[in-house]
């Protein structure tokens, strides 16, 4: 239960930000807060200090202008010091963490009498690794010879860049993180200065106490308020949890953004594999073991290991080329195959399974020579090799092991058999670019990870929010409950915007001569648009696809030669920029836009006052994720598309109506160009879930 001293405290932090921002107080503002604080305040906890009882989930849709960011800290914050918490605010969009993390935060910090300190936690990927930068200097430098499995070699048209980088990293000019970096980096730039966790040695690295991201980590310790991504959360609880981030018992967990935690989590979960791929990194690692038992010697505890890894390699090579044709023969000329309910054929299956046996010696050899390495570079411990080969193959043998790790868990997945009852795993092949060819991708991902999250998450934290002004499905929380495993016991809110949407804009569903799926669709979108737009103001138009966008835009690239952006040939932050410089000299300003428009856009009053939504964006059929959890739904007499399709075409037409109307001094028009809301019955339904605008025809 919420202390009075508590709900006092909160109440005058409220009370102290909207006196020194100048802010409107919002009822929705405050039913979220006052929800919130009484969601956590109910946490009952052991003489651990951990929650033991049904309490502590907080899920609230918060509609635009609601005001969300301040509610969630006003009501979490003063609650996670009190009870000694971190509060690790995660969102889905860059956009969001950066209006976060310069804005809200440093705005709330200078505001209330509370203080509290803030950090951005991100993955190690995005940080310098001193010693691999040291390392290429030195290998360009021809002062060392380090050892490439990958044929990715730094180079000398490099050297300038890199100099600079330790110049600046050195000079404190630069913390390291890549994002903050003063010129653009390549990818393949970067991954010469970087490393992964199975590279990292951590305080056994020369560069340890001066490395970028346990500094980041350190200040992230100190911080009472932790902000992240929800694809770096996932990754730290899937590595037990604590591995990056604060352990989730200790934990107040904010899911801004919410509606994307389970997509997400379906993406970080699945496996896959690609047998060209494979097969040469394979003969890459043979090639490896071969030249580090020339460099290094065998070690008496290594002896049958190092001996047998290369039959061992040879062996999975072996299936790996049994497997290459009959995925051949399977494809035929098709660029992707599911497989129904998730079995793959038996033959197939047999030679997957043929690989585990060879692989799992030869991944136990990779751990214990990854592990000797890593104690031969320290000081402190007598390593088995010398300091220099040590330094020298830690690095490419930490990079073989993590790849062998990745393949045996995807044969795992791919080659598991489901229990009767459970849920079944989508297993599909695919074509893929491959060098100068293509090759053969075998994927495997669970359909649903409410399980995962049940387990690993909500049972764990010490309290949650969710929130989003999305969060609802044909308003019913019934979609995100299943696909997030988010429990019943949860506490469930709905918070209406304070915009007065009937006398703000209107919604126009208007009824074309043909519908999405006739061919004289586009005709008749082409002549709408042609007739309808207001050359002269802001107008955003969201299409369902990009074919569909790009020969719109070829129709009308000529005409509307000074109005027209579009997405797919400007990146998205220019044609924002270019679009508002328009509409700032009072010119009209055209974007043709695609699912990433649609949400999460913020171009407020005369940067849009026309919304038009081409049809409803129902997701792509051919996903074999969606494919295979409508498949399992049928197979229990279930409507697949009133419980899958049409409640995320829901989500996608909330979001794309709302990026009309941004503050309460905005107006502006919706029109959406699919007349199946008019003749379908389930238009109806998707009508009745968007925001109360006045309808129009």
């Amino acid at each position: 239960m919420l202390s009075s001293e508590t709900k006092e405290r909160i109440q005058s932090l409220y009370r102290e930000c909207i006196k020194a921002l100048d802010l409107k107080p919002r009822l929705g503002q405050r039913v979220m807060i006052a929800e919130i604080a009484k969601s956590l305040a109910a946490v009952h906890e052991d003489d651990k200090g951990q929650r033991d009882n049904d309490a502590g989930i907080a899920v609230v849709e918060a509609g635009t202008g609601t005001g969300k960011t301040l509610a969630y800290l006003l009501a979490a914050l003063p609650i996670a010091i009190e009870k000694e918490k971190k509060l690790l605010v995660s969102t889905a969009t860059v956009a969001l963490q950066e209006q976060i993390l310069d804005k809200d935060l440093p705005n709330l910090q200078n505001t209330i009498s509370m203080p509290f300190k803030f950090a951005l936690a991100k993955g190690r990927g995005r940080y310098l690794c001193l010693l691999k930068l040291d390392k290429s200097l030195q290998q360009l430098s021809g002062l060392l010879s380090t050892v490439d499995l990958f044929e990715q070699t730094p180079e000398e048209q490099d050297r300038e860049l890199y100099e600079k980088l330790l110049q600046q990293y050195g000079s404190g000019q630069w913390d390291g993180d890549r994002d903050r970096l003063h010129e653009e980096m390549a990818d393949k730039q970067w991954s010469h200065l970087t490393a992964t966790h199975r590279e990292c040695s951590n305080r056994r690295c020369p560069h340890f106490n001066n490395c970028a991201f346990y500094k980041a980590r350190s200040a992230m310790e100190d911080a009472d308020v932790i902000v992240a991504n929800h694809d770096l959360v996932l990754a730290d609880i899937s590595l037990g949890g604590g591995a990056v981030l604060p352990a989730p018992e200790k934990t107040i967990y904010v899911f801004d953004e919410g509606h994307h935690l389970a997509d997400k989590a379906l993406n970080h979960f699945r496996l896959e594999v690609g047998v060209r791929g494979q097969r040469q990194w394979l003969q890459q690692l043979e090639k490896g073991i071969e030249q580090f038992v020339a460099d290094a010697g065998i070690p008496v505890s290594m002896m049958h290991a190092l001996t047998e890894a290369p039959q061992n390699i040879r062996e999975i090579l072996q299936s790996l080329a049994l497997v290459w044709p009959l995925l051949q023969d399977m494809l035929g000329e098709q660029e992707r195959l599911r497989f129904e309910q998730g079995l793959m054929p038996e033959n197939l299956r047999q030679l997957l399974i043929n690989i585990k046996e060879p692989l799992q010696p030869l991944l136990l050899c990779l751990e214990k020579l990854n592990d000797l390495l890593q104690k031969s570079l320290d000081p402190k411990e007598d390593g088995e090799f010398r300091r220099d080969v040590a330094e020298n193959w830690q690095t490419p043998m930490g990079v073989m092991l993590a790849r062998a790790e990745q393949l045996s868990e995807t044969i795992g997945l791919l080659c598991a058999q489901e229990a009767e009852g459970d849920l079944p795993v989508a297993r599909w092949l695919a074509k893929i670019p491959f060098g100068d060819g293509w090759d053969i991708r075998l994927s495997a991902s669970p359909i649903a990870v409410a399980g995962q999250l049940r387990r690993d998450l909500w049972w764990r934290c010490y309290g949650a929010v969710v929130t989003s002004a999305t969060l609802t499905a044909l308003n019913s929380f019934n979609k995100l409950s299943w696909e997030s495993g988010l429990p019943d016991w949860a506490n469930y809110q709905r918070v209406t915007s304070p915009f007065n949407y009937p006398e703000l804009g209107e919604i126009q569903p208007v009824a074309l001569g043909s519908d999405p799926k006739s061919p004289q669709f586009q005709v008749d979108v082409e002549d709408w648009l042609r007739e309808q737009v207001d050359l002269s103001r802001g107008t955003l138009v969201l299409f369902s696809s990009r074919a569909q966008l790009e020969a719109t835009r070829d129709t009308f690239l000529q005409n509307w030669y000074d109005q027209l952006l579009c997405q797919g040939f400007l990146p998205k932050a220019e044609i924002v920029r270019r679009h508002k410089e328009r509409i700032d000299n009072g010119d009209g300003s055209i974007i043709f836009g695609l699912a990433s428009f649609a949400e999460g856009i913020d171009l407020p009053g005369e940067y849009v006052t026309h919304v038009v939504i081409v049809k409803i964006p129902f997701a792509v059929p051919d996903d074999p994720i969606q494919a295979a959890i409508s498949e399992w739904l049928e197979s229990r007499g279930r409507n697949p598309f009133m419980e899958l399709t049409l409640p995320a075409a829901s989500i996608r037409l909330v979001q794309a109506c709302g990026r009309l109307i941004r503050t309460e001094s905005d107006r502006g028009r919706i029109s959406i160009l699919d007349k199946r809301l008019l003749s379908q019955r389930y238009g109806k339904l998707l009508l009745d879930s968007l925001p109360p605008f006045r309808r129009i025809s």
